[in-house]
């Protein structure tokens, strides 16, 4: 799903749900979600000015921002949509790298089709046409050579599985461990 981002500096949608926020707080947080260096290198730095939905952005871009304003309020529990959607196989790495930090030490519900973010779960629920249909961590899920382990497959060998993929999905649960 696409990150809201509004009109304002880079600096200000980091800290929206927290606008008290030190400036060391939100390069903390710029810095764990990855993004700091990005931001560096415009031509204001933190003090650049984001358009209306991030357009000025790209989608990592504003994918990290997004990430570093989750990690400055520090939710207990995290909802994540396809975070790494829409974006090229370098860029989701870096995404990847920085929801590592996001995920770390509290819940976490994480939707994806993109089944590789989800390997280091703890859990994971596969749901056909709104069933669970399997639970299990990656391995296990593997082991067991159903739907997961045919859906993995098919986007290791980057086969067209659209149509599965549309009455499939995966959540991705952490309860709150340090995995």
């Amino acid at each position: 799903q696409e990150p809201f981002l509004f009109f304002g500096t880079i600096a200000e949608n980091i800290a929206y749900g927290k606008p008290d926020a030190t400036h060391a707080e939100i390069v903390a947080a710029a810095r764990a979600a990855h993004a700091h260096e990005f931001i560096l290198r415009l031509q204001h730095g933190y003090d650049s000015l984001v358009g209306e939905r991030g357009q000025a952005l790209s989608g990592g871009e504003r994918q990290r921002i997004s990430i570093a304003r989750a990690l400055l309020i520090d939710p207990p529990i995290l909802i994540l949509d396809e975070a790494t959607s829409s974006v090229d196989t370098t860029t989701e790495k870096e995404i990847q790298k920085a929801l590592d930090n996001l995920v770390r030490g509290r819940t976490t519900i994480a939707i994806a089709h993109r089944l590789s973010t989800l390997r280091d779960a703890n859990r994971l629920v596969v749901l056909d046409r709104g069933r669970v249909v399997e639970v299990g961590s990656h391995d296990q899920l593997m082991a067991r050579e159903g739907h997961y382990y045919r859906l993995y497959q098919a986007q290791a060998r980057n086969v067209d599985n659209d149509d599965e993929l549309r009455r499939i999905e995966i959540e991705r649960v952490n309860d709150g461990d340090s995995r």
